[in-house]
């Protein structure tokens, strides 16, 4: 996409005499939010779990669609390996079009909808309840199908979201799957819960070198978004926000996965965004960038290490110091910023996207 760069040197100029996006908006809610979500939440989340700290639960089922299955992909990485629990997706159609006899006692079933009014998500809750599963509602509306239909509600305390595209809300489910580890005896502190606004705000502190980047890929028709590990989740819903507020079409994957085959997809004009926290996954993040450039393919760096930076064609550094674990609530924001500043490149309103309602009706 090299040959389509030219002009995009004035940050923000996209934005110039235009009215503030909501969706730009409510990304900048996301500290104050979860800083609400951590102080009204917290205490009354470890009276609920707390027979599991004394008895783990064998398994923990994680239920979403859409964005909050995101939220529940990362909840699996969180959990499994902070709590040595197995954790299962709900295949959801398994509650709705073939119901089966899923024998879900004694487990804990956490339902993931920030509407609340998700019915296939609502159902499976429902049918976890009934065999004798705890059932965890994590929401954004207090009186809502879910919340009514679980044993227990967390509420993510994000208060209304008008833009269609779930911003402050996903950022909150994450927050809320860190406080559901720590209720369960998890080894995520609670320093590093409380941490969390200030690692957004860090975040939201990149924003004139997300607006910066984000001209170059006007003219992209594809992307592909790359990650592994806790930030899988991240590659996975920073995808999904390019498709539905830039039209753009974008997977998002495990960098491991793309080894096995799509990487044979990818061409020049094919830009590649990368996801690379310290810790783990690093290596590999930048090998899989050197691989990249060899091949000439441009690679949009997000990352809290700037060595990655030399590596890709473009990049976002940015200096929050967490572990990688936690890396996904600021990258997330990062990721979200893009989006809506590519959307307004392009002429287009991420608050509407076309075809699309807030609140998404399956079953």
């Amino acid at each position: 996409m090299r040959e389509e760069r030219a002009g995009a040197t004035q940050p923000f100029a996209h934005a110039q005499g235009r009215r503030r996006p909501v969706m730009l908006r409510e990304i900048h809610e996301a500290p104050e939010r979860v800083e609400s979500l951590i102080a009204r939440e917290g205490e009354a989340l470890c009276e609920a779990l707390a027979p599991f700290r004394r008895q783990p639960p064998p398994l923990i089922l994680v239920a979403g669609r859409g964005t909050s299955d995101h939220a529940a992909v990362y909840a699996q990485y969180v959990f499994e390996h902070y709590l040595g629990i197995p954790v299962m997706g709900a295949a959801l159609s398994l509650f709705t079009l073939y119901p089966s006899r899923l024998r879900v006692k004694g487990a804990l079933v956490v339902g993931l909808s920030q509407s609340g009014e998700s019915p296939d998500v609502v159902k499976t809750v429902r049918v976890a309840r009934k065999r004798g599963a705890f059932t965890l509602a994590i929401t954004n509306t207090a009186k809502s199908s879910l919340s009514e239909v679980a044993d227990y509600c967390l509420n993510l305390q994000a208060h209304r979201e008008k833009a269609v595209a779930a911003t402050k809300t996903y950022t909150a489910e994450l927050v809320a799957a860190l406080l559901i580890c720590r209720a369960l005896g998890g080894g995520v502190k609670q320093e590093e819960i409380e941490a969390m606004p200030g690692a957004i705000r860090v975040a939201l502190g990149c924003e004139e070198q997300v607006a910066e980047v984000a001209p170059y890929y006007r003219y992209a028709p594809r992307c592909l978004c790359l990650a592994r590990g806790f930030n899988y989740a991240t590659a996975r819903e920073i995808a999904l926000k390019l498709m539905e507020t830039c039209y753009l079409g974008a997977t998002g994957m495990s960098g491991a996965d793309f080894l096995h085959g799509p990487i044979a997809f990818v061409e020049s004009a094919t830009p590649v965004v990368l996801f690379a926290a310290k810790g783990p996954t690093y290596p590999f993040m930048v090998d899989l960038a050197k691989r990249l450039a060899a091949q000439e393919v441009d690679a949009l760096g997000f990352t809290n290490q700037q060595p990655m930076l030399r590596h890709c064609a473009l990049g976002v550094y940015c200096p929050v110091k967490l572990r990688e674990a936690l890396t996904p609530v600021p990258f997330a924001t990062l990721g979200q910023l893009l989006a809506c500043h590519l959307a307004l490149m392009k002429g287009l309103n991420p608050d509407a996207p076309r075809r699309l309602k807030k609140v998404t009706r399956t079953l």
